[in-house]
């Protein structure tokens, strides 16, 4: 808009936060939580983690409970399996542990969040935004989601790559073949 011989012009809307120096609380720390945690490394941010059970030492990342990596992270990001302990594991009490600022990213499984709550959560400004690729009913979204400015919403397409899904394929037949010959599994499930 031009007002006299200046122009001003509103790009507030454009802005995001940027992540040097940023805390990234990582929820899960098997193999995408530390890829996770090595890519953010790269941008200058700070790692905490929670796990379920012992994960390898991880030297990017220092081990903290849940509810403080909740109350101090910038960045939440989720990469727990879905099982009836981590069932709405980030639900409203959760959130209201975050930071204002504060952003979260499921990438794990959609019924890890609570999504009612998470819309709740995001349209009263409890934390800053969120990113989903999964969703706690897919195909179906939370209908809060849908119309909010601070929530980015994906498509479930976080592996929609052609090296990832070849790898996809040739993993289980590379396990099924491990254990036929009598070696452990390449990549074994633990029951809990």
């Amino acid at each position: 808009m031009r007002s006299g011989a200046a122009w001003t012009w509103d790009v507030s809307f454009m802005l995001g936060t940027g992540l040097q120096d940023k805390r990234l609380g990582v929820i899960g720390m098997g193999h995408i939580g530390r890829a996770v945690a090595r890519r953010a490394a790269a941008f200058g941010m700070e790692i905490v983690n929670s796990s379920r059970r012992d994960s390898r030492p991880e030297a990017l990342s220092l081990p903290v409970g849940l509810d403080e990596l909740l109350e101090t992270s910038d960045v939440v990001s989720v990469h727990c399996p879905l099982t009836s302990q981590t069932r709405h594991l980030i639900d409203a009490v959760a959130l209201e542990h975050m930071k204002p600022s504060a952003f979260l990213i499921n990438t794990a499984r959609g019924a890890v969040v609570d999504e009612a709550a998470l819309a709740q959560a995001l349209s009263t400004g409890t934390i800053a935004g969120a990113g989903l690729d999964v969703y706690e009913y897919e195909p179906d979204v939370h209908p809060g989601l849908r119309t909010l400015d601070n929530v980015v919403l994906a498509a479930h397409l976080g592996s929609a790559t052609v090296e990832t899904r070849a790898r996809m394929a040739e993993l289980p037949a590379d396990n099924v073949v491990a254990v036929l010959c009598g070696r452990d599994a390449i990549t074994p499930v633990s029951v809990p």
